[in-house]
């Protein structure tokens, strides 16, 4: 009788701990929340003077950039004093409406996690450089 109660503790503990890495691989920062699919065009201008440098509209870019923010590992900046990025990308829908604004590092950093993105109090691990010329 103890053998089979071990047998379900061991069992309840395995699924228990499948279903937690399953979660844990499910993750999603949710930054475009519905509209990940809508976005359109990066609009991307100086992070301190907010001139437009470019505006991105690679479709294929775009997807793969959003896909890979969305379920990019994190690290928290709300306690931390770092410079602000070099850029600023609005992610626009087709009306020109920004669906999010998210800071941009020439350099990757490292601040937590090693990247070049920047929400309000994230830095997203995605080193994916913008089709962007320095200086530009």
């Amino acid at each position: 009788m103890e053998c089979k109660t071990r047998n379900k503790i061991v069992q309840l503990l395995f699924i228990s701990m499948f279903s937690l890495i399953l979660l844990t691989g499910c993750r999603s920062n949710d930054l475009f929340g519905d509209d990940a699919e809508n976005v359109a065009a990066i609009e991307v201008r100086e992070y301190v003077s907010d001139e437009l440098v470019t505006t991105i509209t690679d479709t294929s870019f775009i997807e793969s950039l959003v896909q890979e923010l969305e379920s990019a590992n994190s690290a928290s900046t709300a306690n931390l004093d770092i410079p602000n990025p070099d850029y600023r990308l609005l992610f626009m829908d087709s009306d020109n409406m920004v669906i999010q604004d998210i800071g941009y590092y020439t350099e990757k950093k490292d601040y937590g996690v090693v990247g070049r993105y920047l929400t309000s109090d994230l830095h997203l691990a995605v080193t994916t450089e913008l089709p962007i010329e320095e200086g530009e």
